[in-house]
């Protein structure tokens, strides 16, 4: 087949604000400021970068990862590229991260395999064949080379699990008794509701790569990752889901940032679907730096009724010697504090994409969606004590919606003898949805007294507004529970001094 559509030289990679970039420009254009696209494709770009920069240099310690800095980063990876070219074209006799051995596979009837529509490419995963369509955005159409490439890049790592793969056709390693008609979830999403993960956000695409770089040291701390983490599969494909490839990559770090959990091939405008390389899930003991998680089988999930910048504190707590969290974000914990003294402002972004399953299958439907969120932090103020003041607001923050807001609403229902519990739950929603462009201030005047009293007014308004909104006061009976029922917000505008986040 002819080589066309490179990774390299092409522009398919989502940039924000607009447009594609090639991974030639990623690595040389320091203007090029974030990622685009949705959650789980920014998170899947930003690993395969990261595996690329792995590939063309990984650091001994923090202080080569220092003298290295993002520019020289930027060259190595040039170099490697240059190098590697013919490694990544999208089609042709080795096509990148697919499997050209799938063109000769045969179905029940004894007929070569054909590709089946993509569909709605911003989901990592193939339509069922019964969906059913509601809106012209669902609709299957023909999708460019660069969509494409984002899509193979995507269902690596966090491709859905379920029915809608290649039925009936044996394992590729023989003697392998692991594969069903239906497939396991990729091991960056999970077979439950989805990971919440998270990363460090720089100034630009090739900064961010740089700082959350790890290195050798940092690799060999976690006894999970027993392999090498310099030989990403584009330089050697598994064969199939259990070969001495395929068990390397499931023992190494480069395995985790591309599982190659799904086997696929693009082919006939569409592509060939199948499960590949199996992973355990966070119960058997898998575990990723970008999750963030506790004792056991504590999880952070993602949650579109709570977006991640809620859970920031949990995200944070293993940097600080206040962090009170049981949970810990490896990728931020191993991080952040190096990160902070060589960058005066440094991103936190978080996000994932909230699925549910049925009898085996994922899906996304209902309220489930992307969530993201990312916030800003000034290193040189980003200490133990402002910590400890973020901690303690976002706790004031919680109450004042749980314990405040939730009540009034609550009573205000049983004051009129209706039952109502989903009001209560949209006030809170509300309310944090007006509370979510002030996380920007809240950060930078948590520990400023005066600054911070100015704020919580604010807060409690939203308060008063979410009430007002999901308690109506119209008539008479409505207006007496509303007046009698009313959020009380005193103590919280009470706690306004500084020395109270010590009480």
């Amino acid at each position: 087949m002819e080589n066309r559509f490179n990774l390299v030289d092409e522009e398919w990679i989502p940039v924000a604000g607009g447009g594609r970039a090639s991974l030639i420009q990623v690595f040389s254009n320091p203007t090029l400021s974030a990622l685009g696209g949705n959650a789980i494709q920014k998170l899947a770009v930003l690993k395969l970068l990261l595996a690329v920069a792995l590939a063309a240099y990984t650091p001994e310690d923090d202080r080569d990862w220092v003298r290295l800095e993002a520019k020289g980063l930027g060259e190595k990876c040039l170099a490697y590229l240059e190098e590697k070219r013919e490694l990544f074209w999208l089609y042709g006799e080795k096509p990148f991260l697919q499997m050209p051995k799938l063109r000769d596979l045969k179905d029940a009837n004894g007929k070569l395999l054909k590709g089946v529509p993509i569909g709605r490419n911003y989901i990592p995963d193939l339509p069922s064949e019964n969906d059913t369509i509601l809106f012209q955005s669902q609709r299957s159409r023909p999708l460019t080379d660069a969509e494409k490439a984002v899509f193979i890049v995507s269902i690596m790592n966090y491709g859905l699990g379920g029915k809608r793969v290649v039925k009936k056709i044996p394992p590729l390693s023989e003697h392998y008794k692991g594969k069903t008609d239906s497939a396991k979830s990729s091991p960056s999403l999970g077979n439950y509701v989805g990971y919440l993960n998270s990363c460090i956000w720089g100034q630009s695409i090739l900064e961010t790569v740089w700082l959350n770089l790890f290195t050798f040291q940092q690799i060999s701390q976690f006894p999970l990752w027993k392999e090498t983490p310099n030989i990403p599969p584009w330089e050697e494909m598994p064969a199939g889901e259990d070969d001495p490839v395929a068990r390397r990559l499931k023992n190494s770090f480069m395995g985790m940032l591309i599982s190659m959990s799904r086997f696929a091939l693009l082919a006939d405008e569409g592509i060939i679907y199948m499960e590949g390389i199996q992973y355990p899930s966070h119960k058997n003991g898998w575990r990723e730096p970008f999750m963030t998680f506790g004792d056991k089988d504590k999880m952070i999930w993602t949650d579109t009724s709570k977006k991640p910048w809620r859970n920031l504190t949990s995200i944070l707590a293993a940097n600080y010697a206040s962090g009170t969290s049981l949970f810990s974000c490896p990728q931020i914990a191993l991080l952040l504090t190096r990160a902070r003294s060589e960058r005066d402002v440094i991103g936190i972004w978080a996000g994932g994409l909230k699925v549910r399953g049925n009898a085996g299958d994922q899906s996304v439907k209902q309220t489930d969606d992307y969530v993201e969120s990312l916030v800003f932090l000034a290193s040189k103020d980003a200490g133990d004590s402002w910590f400890q003041s973020f901690s303690f607001e976002m706790q004031k923050l919680e109450d004042l919606a749980y314990k405040s807001l939730g009540y009034a609403v609550k009573k205000y229902y049983s004051s009129l003898s209706v039952k109502s519990e989903s009001s209560g739950d949209k006030a809170k929603e509300y309310f944090w949805q007006l509370c979510e462009p002030t996380v920007q201030e809240l950060i930078a005047v948590c520990d400023q007294p005066e600054n911070m009293y100015r704020l919580r007014k604010q807060y409690t308004d939203f308060v008063q507004q979410s009430y007002n909104r999901f308690c109506p006061n119209q008539t008479a009976r409505q207006m007496a529970a509303w007046a009698k029922n009313r959020p009380y917000v005193r103590e919280y505008l009470a706690k306004e001094k500084k020395e109270d986040a010590s009480a």
